[in-house]
This record gives C-alpha cells, sequence and structure tokens, in this order.
C-alpha cells in the first residue's frame, strides 16, 4: 500500500477503533451488590425461540418477546442473619435460598464468596452447619470487561455416619469406615465474550455479556482408620451409576454498569437448549446512596403491573406508613396501612392505566413515591 496513504489513512482508522473502544461497556463495582439489596426478575420458561447470539463487539439482542411466567429474587441479608454468621466473622452479606446460606465478601476490585452452610431442620434434619473455604473464592472482579476471563472452584463437604449407607456399599470396600462424605466441587468459568445492546420488554440497556460454563461433579470419600480420607467414589458409581458423572451446564448473563444485579441471564440444559430466561422486569437504574432521589424512589416489582406487585421501601419503615395511588388526575384510587418495608399489592381492581404510588407516615410526611404503570397483562 501507498505510504502516504497509510499516513493519512492511519489517524482516521485510529479514531475509528478508539470510538470502538470507548463505546465498549464496563462494569464497575458501583453495581457490586451490598447488604440490604433486594434484586427482583421475572422468569420465562414457556420459550418458543429466543436467539442469543454469537461472541464479539457491538452485537444487539432483541428479547422484547420475553413473558412472565414465575418472579424470583435474590435478597442479601446482613451477615448476622445468617443461622452460620459465627463461622464468616469477615462477611459483609449472606444470600438465602431455602436451606442454603452463602456468605460473601465485598471490595473496591472484587466480590469474594468465603463459603456456604446448611441451615438446620434441612435438607436432612440434624445435619447441617458451615463449609468455610480454605481461601476466599474471587467470583467477580471490577472493572470487568470485553474479553476478560475469571475461573474459580469450590468444595462442599457433606459428612455422613457409615450407617446411612447402604450394606452393599459398605461390603464392597475392602476396609471399614467410621464415616463418609460427599464432597461437590463446582468449577465456574467466566469470559466476557461480547457487548452491546439488550432490548428487554421494558427498555434497552448496554451491556456487557458474560458466557458461564459450569462443571459439577462429586465424589464419595470414606474415613478409613489409620488411613484418614480416602476416595471410594469408583465403589459408589458401580452402584449409583450417572448420579456421580460431571454435569456441565452454559448460561449467559448480560450486565451493565447502569444498574445493580443480572439485566438478563439465558440459562442452557445440559443439551444446549435455553432452558429459561431471568431478565429484568421493569426499568428501574440503580439509585445513587449519595443522591436524595434514595429517600424519594420505592421499588415495585414488576413493572408494567398486572395484578399483584411488590412494594419495598429502601430504607424501611421506623413505624406504620400510609400508601396511596393516584390516578393521573391525582384522585386517590387506593389507600392501605403497611408496618414493613415490602409487601404485596393488590392491583386487581385497579383500571388499566398510569398512576403513582406514594408512601407516607402518620403524620403524612411523604416518605418515597414512584410512578406504577398497570397493563393487566404480561410483558408479551
Amino acid at each position: 500500500m501507498n505510504s502516504n496513504v497509510l499516513r493519512y489513512a492511519s489517524p482516521a482508522l485510529f479514531i475509528f477503533f478508539a470510538g470502538l473502544a470507548t463505546a465498549q461497556p464496563e462494569v464497575s463495582s458501583r453495581v457490586q451488590p451490598e447488604a440490604g439489596d433486594t434484586f427482583m426478575y421475572a422468569v420465562d420458561t414457556a420459550l418458543t425461540s429466543i436467539d442469543y447470539g454469537t461472541p464479539g463487539a457491538d452485537r444487539t439482542w432483541d428479547f422484547r418477546t420475553l413473558g412472565l411466567a414465575v418472579t424470583r429474587s435474590e435478597i442479601y441479608h446482613p451477615a448476622t442473619s445468617g443461622s452460620q454468621s459465627a463461622a464468616f466473622p469477615d462477611a459483609d452479606a449472606v444470600l438465602l435460598s431455602g436451606f442454603n446460606e452463602q456468605y460473601f465478601a465485598f471490595y473496591p476490585d472484587r466480590t469474594e464468596l468465603l463459603g456456604v452452610a446448611t441451615r438446620g431442620g434441612g435438607p436432612i434434619p440434624g445435619l447441617g452447619g458451615a463449609n468455610v473455604f480454605p481461601a476466599p473464592v474471587v467470583v467477580q472482579r471490577y472493572p470487568t470487561r470485553f474479553l476478560d476471563a475469571l475461573s474459580y472452584s469450590t468444595a462442599i463437604r457433606f459428612a455422613l455416619p457409615a450407617s446411612v449407607l447402604p450394606d452393599s456399599l459398605l461390603n464392597s470396600l475392602p476396609l471399614q469406615p467410621d464415616s463418609f462424605r460427599t464432597v461437590t466441587t463446582t468449577t465456574v468459568d467466566k469470559l466476557a465474550d461480547a457487548w452491546g445492546t439488550l432490548h428487554l420488554p421494558a427498555r434497552s440497556w448496554s451491556v456487557l455479556r458474560e458466557k458461564r460454563t459450569t462443571t459439577v461433579s462429586n465424589r464419595v470419600e470414606a474415613k478409613v482408620p489409620f488411613l484418614g480420607w480416602i476416595d471410594v467414589t469408583s465403589f459408589a458409581a458401580a452402584l449409583f451409576g450417572n448420579l456421580f458423572a460431571d454435569v456441565r451446564t452454559t448460561a449467559y448473563a448480560f450486565l451493565s454498569d447502569e444498574t445493580k444485579g443480572l439485566i438478563a441471564q439465558v440459562n442452557l440444559d445440559t443439551l444446549g437448549n435455553v432452558l429459561s430466561v431471568n431478565f429484568k422486569p421493569d426499568d428501574r437504574v440503580k439509585v445513587d446512596a449519595q443522591t436524595s432521589d434514595t429517600n424519594e424512589r420505592l421499588f415495585v416489582y414488576p413493572q408494567p403491573a398486572t395484578t399483584n406487585v411488590v412494594v419495598r421501601h429502601p430504607h424501611g419503615l421506623s413505624g406504620r406508613g400510609v400508601y396511596r395511588i393516584l390516578s393521573c388526575s391525582g384522585r386517590e384510587v387506593l389507600r392501605g396501612e403497611t408496618t414493613s418495608s415490602e409487601w404485596v399489592l393488590d392491583l386487581g381492581n385497579l383500571a388499566l392505566g398510569k398512576y403513582e404510588l406514594q408512601v407516607a407516615d402518620l403524620s403524612g410526611k411523604r416518605l418515597a413515591t414512584t410512578p406504577l404503570l398497570v397493563t393487566g397483562r404480561s410483558f408479551r
């Protein structure tokens, strides 16, 4: 190529590639969760088709056909709320799910998983306790940029007395053990393989996509006198077969620096088929705790609303509160009282349209407000 062409083209090319670089979104620590955060998601499990796309730059994903089948929430409680919090003195928050607890520590450049626990009474009554990892596991780094990769592994051990196992397994072993334990190892490989614009039913987002590959393997160890713990998975596999086979699944998580929590996640089964999609049902963006908006913003899920919604005040209520729903003309169409910072509101008697939801204390001082859209249908 003519050197003069290169000479004059190079600045243009530089500007072009620099533009691409600045257009790429990154995810910073300002959207890291913290104790007190609640993330609500709509879940579509009745998918006809969803195209989660290919790796690359400046992609577009159109998920506007997603509908609401069920909802789920993630609530980060103060670490002291966990039944096994004493085992995790460095934890900042605990995520509760059924009988399971996950303990997290938050830092400006990373999120660490310190371990997991099972609350007493489940899944097997009388068993439970904490699995504190030998070293904290970094599950997210900040900032996260296009083509960044992260891998981590966790091992969860669950002890069982020898008496609970079948005689067929005990008799197959060359030595009689005192006890057994299952070891479940989970390995997660993350790669930020794409970025672009994601269209959801409520709004569009600038996102970074992470491909998350999870491999779960199980093994059985037996504690033998004078020998300690030995691997007896081969004996157990002969009896239980595929129970001890590795299971690998893939999910595509869409993240944005505009708000906390996932924007969406496409979950695939072991064959690569779309199993479900979790997504933000409303257009809520992150509320900065340093702004005055924090005391004036109510969180309502899902939006647009159909019949029932969950309402949450970001800082809680010190006593009884009064909530009101006003029409566009300012007419009060619904009123009630609550003593909780989070409650379910029945909108079944409201006509379709736009409203405003207000919460005030008993003296009438307004504490929080938010617009409310009632559609009377799902997000399709």
